[in-house]
């Protein structure tokens, strides 16, 4: 039976409708970073989890899911393993990859699948990280006016 698409498959569908391949890259970038887990299909031990990977045009590829459901419909063994990892720490891991010769991630194979390349990724990575540090770094406070405003700038708050 078929699966009725989800919000990350809307994303995708989404950044398919742009016209410009790198802004493709980013739409689909920007869904993976508003999800809370990023999930592998781990082909390895217990004592050595490995994450599957893909051979595609001579450059390997991690597979990365939106969500467990998606390796639950590839993988037809019993509850599957997976290997699930927070967003921030998962982007920072497969960003690490590139040492290794990894060429990129799959996400979601199937219908809605999209390819990231690691370079892309790798600038991505490092302007979210940078947003994040800047986010936790203060906050914002609703209707003030500008003498107010300048108080706190001056203050450093």
């Amino acid at each position: 039976m078929a699966r009725l698409p989800d919000r990350f498959d809307l994303w995708v569908r989404k950044a398919r409708e742009c016209s410009d391949p790198a802004r493709q890259v980013d739409y689909v970038l920007g869904a993976l970073s508003a999800l809370t887990h990023w999930y592998f299909f781990d082909i390895g031990t217990k004592q050595n989890p490995r994450p599957s990977e893909v051979e595609i045009e001579n450059h390997w590829y991690i597979l990365v899911f939106s969500d467990i459901a998606r390796i639950e419909e590839i993988v037809e063994i019993g509850p599957p393993p997976v290997i699930s990892i927070p967003t921030p720490a998962a982007m920072a891991w497969c960003v690490e990859r590139k040492t290794q010769g990894c060429a990129g991630l799959l996400v979601n194979p199937g219908d809605f699948a999209a390819v990231v390349p690691l370079s892309q990724l790798e600038v991505f990575h490092d302007e979210w990280s940078r947003q994040q540090i800047s986010r936790a770094s203060g906050f914002w406070m609703p209707n003030l006016t500008t003498e107010e405003e300048d108080f706190w700038q001056e203050h450093g708050i």
